[in-house]
Order: structure tokens, then sequence, then C-alpha cells
């Protein structure tokens, strides 16, 4: 065990003893020592661990406080907006996507009953044109995204978010555009693609919300350590 894993497990297991920070707390401030300890020995190539520890748990705050600013915080926004998108993104495969649909073969007319987002995610996949099966792809973009920040709990990288909102305005914008090029009215999208649509720019802004947050605790002003500080 290093030295600075040393003294991050004391560290948790003080705040443990003496705050009422509970163990998803401390996970998140674990890593925001943890991290800002590392960016300070990038910054500082003479500091040794125990130095970067000290300056990164100073700018950490104290016990007392941090309890009362979780606790002031409750629920993040950005954990509101990625619970609202996965919610609408699940939801969606579920609820009807396509209308009704009515085709011509010369002898005969067919009828195709409303398609749930899961029959229209599969269709796009194995028989839509180039851009509808990138569309499909989309999907384990997202699901990528989620599996990363609930595994690690931490954002995916900080390109991420404008990938997913990249992908989220190509869903918004290629399907409406395929309807109307086949002769079809708008009025065939239905809820449940729109909810898969808005799903993308729900945790494409909730990731994003959390990497600033992010950054703003670990690339905060740095200082030099004083004489005598640990």
């Amino acid at each position: 065990m290093s030295d600075l894993d040393a003294r991050i497990r004391d560290w948790r297991q003080l705040q443990e003893r003496e705050t009422s920070l509970s163990p998803r707390e401390l996970d998140e401030l674990e890593d925001h020592l943890r991290a800002h300890a590392d960016l300070e020995m990038e910054l500082n190539a003479v500091l040794t661990p125990e130095q970067a520890f000290a300056i990164a748990r100073r700018e950490l705050g104290k016990p007392a406080t941090l309890s009362k600013e979780f606790a002031k915080a409750g629920q993040p926004r950005w954990r509101r907006l990625v619970f609202a998108g996965c919610a609408m993104f699940v939801v969606s495969f579920a609820l009807p996507a396509v209308g009704e649909l009515t085709t011509n073969h010369g002898l005969f007319i067919m009828n195709h009953g409303a398609v749930s987002g899961w029959g229209a995610f599969s269709n796009a996949l194995f028989w839509g044109d180039g851009l509808g099966t990138v569309s499909a792809l989309t999907n384990l973009l997202m699901v990528a995204g989620l599996v990363t920040l609930a595994i690690r709990r931490r954002p995916p990288r900080r390109w991420f978010p404008a990938l997913l909102a990249l992908a989220g305005v190509m869903n918004l914008v290629y399907w409406p555009i395929f309807a109307v090029s086949r002769g079809d009215p708008l009025t065939l999208l239905l809820p449940g693609y729109w909810a898969w649509a808005a799903s993308f720019f729900c945790v494409s802004g909730g990731l994003w919300m959390l990497a600033r947050e992010r950054a703003g605790a670990f690339f905060g002003p740095s200082r030099e350590l004083q004489p005598g500080e640990e």
C-alpha cells in the first residue's frame, strides 16, 4: 500500500467515527481527495505524497462543514437529471414509438400496428439504412455511459457528454426527416420515440454537470506548501 493510500484510509476511518457522512458520500469525498492529491503531485513534482495529501485535505474542508454541505445539498441536480434520463430511456423501449403504417403491395394493402421502442430499435438495427443503424447503435453509447457511472462511481471522460448530446441531436433530427421523406406525417412518431430522444439530452446534461462539479473540486487554485505544513 502506498503512503497516499495509507493516508486516505486513515482519513476515511476518522470520518466514519467522527461524522454522520454516509458510505456513498465518503466514497465521493475520497474520490475528490485522491484526485486532488494526484493532481498536486503532477503539478509539483517535488511534493511528497504526504504533502500532497495535506494540501488536498485542507482544501477539502473540515468534517463538520462537509457534513452540513452534504445535508444542505441533498440529491445533486446532476443525479436527478441522470436518473430521469435513465428512466425515460428504459421506459421508451416499452412505449409505442412508431404509429400504425399502411403499405400498398399492389393487389392488397397491409396495416401494421404501432411498434414499440424495442421493435423500432430492432428494425433500425437490422433493416435500417446507414444512419438508421448508427442511430440504433447510439443505445450502446448510452448504456456504456450509465454502466461506467454505476460501476466506477465516476463520470466518463469529459468529451462523453458532448458525444451523447450529439447522438441525441442526430436521433431527434434524423427520424422526423426520414418519416417526412417517406411521405409519413410527424404524428407517426409516438411518445416512446420522444422519450427516447429526450433521454440522451437528460443524461448528457447530468454528466456534464457532474464533470463540472468534479473539475471545480479537482482543479481549484493551489498554492505552494509553506514550511512546516503537512
